[in-house]
C-alpha cells in the first residue's frame, strides 16, 4: 500500500460521522423515549371471556413484530473531533491507513496488514498509549463508547459462509464485551474494475455478497451498518482508478510519507 488518499478518507470520516451521529440520534429519539406498556397486560385482558362465550373482539389484534428500526427517518447532525476519543478501529491495511492518514484524535487502532477474523482475537498488537495487547485484555482494560469494525477482505479466499459465521461469532463476542458501547460494522471498500474483473476471489460480486451477510448483523439499537463506498467508486460500483494505484488501496499519486512509509519501498498485497 503506497500513501493513502488523505482528502477522501477525511471525506469518509466526516460522512461516517454524520451518518453515525444520525443513527445515534435516532437511536435516542424515537427508541430510547417509547414507553413499552406492562408485559403480556393487554393480552391477558383481552384473551378474558367476556360472558357471552366470545372473546373479547380487541384479542383479534396482532402483537407488535420486533422490527429493526430503520435509519433513513433519523435526523442528521455534526459532531466536533471530540466524538472519536472513546472510539476503538478494528481492521486490515485499510483501517492501518485510516490510523496514519485519517487525522483521528483520541482514538484507539486494533489494526495490522493482514488481519482477519480469524485471528483477530489471538494476534497481539500494538496500540498507541496501552502497548502490545490482545483484543480480549483490551476491551477488559478499557471501555468504548462506539467499536467500528473492518474485516472480511483478507477472508474472501476462505469459505465464505464459514468465514460469515466466524464474523457473527466475533460481534457477539464484541457486544458481549463492550455491553454498554456501540459497534458500527464497516463495508469492505471495493476493489478497481482491474482486479475485479479478472480475479475470482477478490473481486466486487463477492465484496458486495460479503458485505450484505454482515450488514443483517445490525439492530439499529447497539449495532449500525456504515458502507461509504458511493465515495471512493465509478458508475460500475467499482473503486476508481484514479482513487488506487494497485486495484485494491485508496492512495495518493503524492504527498508527505508517514514515518512507517519512509521504511517501506511498498506494502504487501494483502489489505
Amino acid at each position: 500500500m503506497k500513501n493513502f488518499l488523505k482528502y477522501f478518507f477525511s471525506i469518509m470520516l466526516m460522512c461516517s460521522c454524520l451518518i453515525v451521529v444520525s443513527m445515534f440520534a435516532y437511536k435516542t429519539l424515537f427508541i430510547d423515549n417509547k414507553t413499552p406498556d406492562g408485559p403480556g397486560a393487554d393480552n391477558v385482558t383481552n384473551e378474558e371471556d367476556t360472558g357471552t362465550g366470545e372473546k373479547n373482539p380487541e384479542a383479534a389484534q396482532e402483537e407488535p413484530v420486533d422490527k429493526v428500526p430503520a435509519p433513513d427517518d433519523a435526523p442528521f447532525v455534526t459532531a466536533d473531533s471530540s466524538y472519536f476519543k472513546d472510539a476503538l478501529f478494528i481492521g486490515d491495511s485499510r483501517t492501518v491507513g485510516l490510523h496514519e492518514y485519517g487525522q483521528i484524535e483520541g482514538a484507539d487502532f486494533f489494526a495490522t496488514t493482514g488481519m482477519n477474523v480469524y485471528k483477530v482475537r489471538d494476534e497481539s498488537v500494538e496500540v498507541a498509549g496501552v502497548g502490545k495487547v490482545t483484543l480480549e485484555q483490551l476491551l477488559s482494560t478499557k471501555h468504548y463508547g462506539k467499536i467500528y469494525l473492518m474485516l472480511g477482505i483478507n477472508e474472501l479466499g476462505y469459505n465464505m459462509e464459514q468465514t460469515i459465521g466466524k464474523y457473527k461469532e466475533l460481534v457477539d463476542w464484541l457486544t458481549e464485551k463492550n455491553p454498554d458501547g456501540i459497534l458500527f460494522i464497516q463495508a469492505n471498500l471495493h476493489v478497481a474494475a482491474a482486479r475485479s474483473d479478472t480475479d475470482g476471489t477478490f473481486n466486487n460480486k463477492r465484496i458486495n455478497q460479503f458485505n450484505k451477510s454482515i450488514s443483517e448483523f445490525i439492530d439499529n439499537k447497539k449495532i449500525f451498518y456504515i458502507d461509504v463506498n458511493s465515495l471512493f467508486d465509478d458508475e460500475k460500483g467499482n473503486l476508481k482508478a484514479e482513487y488506487t494505484s494497485d486495484n485494491t488501496h485508496i492512495c495518493l499519486l503524492y504527498t508527505s510519507p508517514s514515518p512507517r512509509d519512509r521504511q517501506k519501498s511498498r506494502m504487501p498485497s494483502s489489505a
